[in-house]
């Protein structure tokens, strides 16, 4: 992503002063989860961060020149294909249109349509399916299927197609007749299930080839040559009259009829076939600022939702926003959830902490015994800001456990009104800029972290083992009021510890571990504690000498002069102590206080 201005510049142009830590922590966190929470008084620029930051990115790619038009022929996409027995037995699969988004560089892949079936009005819609097939004699795959198919039925994994295959599989036509006319068959399946896989001259229309096209694919580093086609079905609307007329003509053929005034060829047509805009036309931002509302007690403020007397389905500007990621799944798209806990979190936000976590499909709604699901693109940040005072809610421990907290502290007006506004002095700007260059590592496990850690060093010997002991001591430390953090927690420190060692450049000799360290005592394990006096007084007292360079001496918070020198880890001090007064004078206190 290249620009005329570097981000500091573009921050500084607007009149913004940041701490350049916060601004590190923020485009490091989003590298390891998608789902960051900006926290902290009104006023202090937790939603003009994220909002400038998805501006500058936006500004970036559309200047950039890289669209879809350039894309390379030997470079692949990503689709998660189900793991199941046609998987293995017919080593292949025909995947539903959710999965098209996913890879097809198309606008939609349904459109809404009327038909006459032998003269019989009716309301419809064609929808393209992608058929795949893999070499039959992979062995390799076809038992790496079968064994993940043994351990867990439901799982689902990413399956790399290469792009020429797709490229192959459009073909440029035009139409200028009223009617697409097909001859289909009246069969069960069209009475009763509404649909028909369509007559081989719907080709002669829609911009695909009829047949199959040669790719390769890649699962899990195993390679094979396969081949995938598309295939459009035709579905109608509950309709008694013509579902009736087709029972009694079962086994005949009958004459469909597609109206084309209404019916839009331009879906689904490829994305890399459109003209560049003479006009420099932009496309739409990257960013979305959605305020929440102290109204929203359900999902549908965020998702939308089906309307069944319409027909219709309601799309929110999140869902929107969400519709675009998935049709430019190069570019990252920010979701900004403005003032979060002005409504309870879990209410309407739990099936996106949940998708997040499992990276499952959210379900939306069922209609004509079919059910629609919403996949959430990796390429889609989601950033919250809350407010801390009095009239807002409080976040519970297992949302805060499933995001990043960076704390926004309010910069004094003596500071702000004398800084001389000069850039920032970031290691790697280039790698910040890019959120989603190293994208895999949201899937880094604890053998594939080791691998890497057990490679680097400290002044206290080898990373891995000194991280190893200090996540040991927090746990330890909340395991006794039963705040104590799982595996969950501990892969997203040691994935951010990742990100954080590439951006100083992956040292063999990492000296500067702790101030990274520090950043996720402070964002992914403090934030899990609220309580009154008897209940986190003496805890918030340990966790406060474990920041300590000298542990022993169980100092008490409150009394302690605070330096940097004597800290390990100064930021998640400064918060205890912080904590540990406002709980002396309140006898209660939680992280966002």
């Amino acid at each position: 992503m290249e620009n005329t201005v570097s981000f500091q510049e573009y921050l500084l142009s607007k009149g913004y002063l940041f701490d350049p830590k916060i601004i590190e922590n923020y485009l490091l966190s989003i590298k390891v989860k998608p789902f960051v929470i900006f926290t902290g008084n009104s006023g202090t620029g937790k939603t003009k961060l994220s909002q400038l930051f998805a501006e500058y990115i936006s500004d970036s790619t559309q200047n950039s020149g890289n669209n879809s038009s350039l894309i390379k022929d030997n470079e692949f996409l990503s689709v998660k294909v189900p793991v199941n027995k046609s998987s293995f037995e017919n080593t292949g699969w025909t995947l539903s249109n959710k999965y098209l988004y996913d890879v097809l560089p198309i606008k939609e892949s349904q459109c809404d349509c009327d038909i006459l079936v032998d003269n019989i009005p009716a309301k419809a819609y064609v929808r393209v399916q992608m058929q795949l097939e893999y070499d039959k004699n992979n062995e390799k795959l076809k038992n790496y299927f079968k064994n993940l198919f043994s351990q867990d039925s439901a799982k689902i994994v990413d399956l790399k197609i290469n792009i020429g295959a797709f490229k192959e599989i459009y073909d440029r036509k035009s139409n200028n007749e009223d009617f697409i006319i097909l001859e289909q068959n009246s069969n069960k399946t069209a009475f009763n299930e509404r649909q028909w896989f369509m007559n081989n001259n719907i080709f002669n229309y829609l911009p695909f080839k009829s047949g199959y096209v040669n790719c390769n694919i890649v699962v899990k580093n195993i390679k094979s040559a396969a081949k995938i086609r598309l295939m459009p079905r035709l579905y109608f609307k509950k309709n008694e009259e013509l579902q009736n007329y087709l029972k009694e003509n079962e086994g005949k053929k009958v004459e469909v009829k597609i109206k084309t005034d209404n019916f839009n060829f331009e879906n689904f047509r490829p994305i890399w076939e459109k003209e560049e805009d003479s006009t420099n036309h932009k496309k739409d931002p990257n960013y979305k600022i959605v305020p929440v509302g102290a109204n929203w007690t359900e999902n549908r403020h965020v998702l939308g939702f089906y309307n069944v007397i319409t027909g219709e389905y309601h799309e929110t500007p999140s869902y929107s926003l969400i519709k675009l990621a998935k049709n430019d799944i190069d570019s990252p798209y920010f979701l900004i959830l403005d003032e979060m806990n002005l409504s309870h979190v879990e209410r309407y936000f739990a099936d996106f902490l949940s998708a997040i976590e499992s990276s499952q499909p959210i379900p939306l709604y069922s209609n004509d015994d079919e059910n629609y699901e919403l996949d959430i693109p990796d390429n889609l940040l989601i950033v919250g800001t809350v407010n801390v005072d009095e009239t807002t809610y409080m976040f519970s421990p297992k949302v805060l456990d499933r995001a990043n907290t960076i704390e926004f502290p309010t910069m004094s007006a003596k500071e702000y009104m004398n800084s001389d506004f000069k850039e920032f002095d970031f290691k790697n700007i280039n790698y910040l800029m890019n959120p989603l260059e190293d994208l895999d590592v949201r899937n880094m496990n604890v053998h594939n972290l080791k691998d890497i850690f057990m490679f680097i060093n400290c002044s206290r010997g080898n990373l891995w083992d000194v991280l190893s002991i200090e996540l040991d001591l927090f746990q330890s430390i909340l395991k006794k009021i039963n705040f104590d953090f799982g595996f969950r927690v501990i892969n997203e420190i040691l994935r951010f510890m990742f990100v954080s060692w590439r951006y100083e450049g992956s040292p063999k000799n990492w000296e500067n571990w702790e101030r990274y360290f520090d950043t996720q005592v402070k964002q992914k394990v403090l934030p899990k504690l609220h309580g009154s006096q008897k209940a986190i007084g003496q805890t918030i007292n340990e966790l406060f000498n474990a920041c300590l360079i000298e542990r022993k001496n169980n100092a008490d918070a409150r009394l302690v002069d605070l330096t940097k020198k004597d800290c390990r880890y100064y930021t998640s001090a400064v918060k205890l102590q912080n904590m540990a007064k406002i709980l002396s004078n309140q006898r209660y206190v939680s992280f966002i206080n």
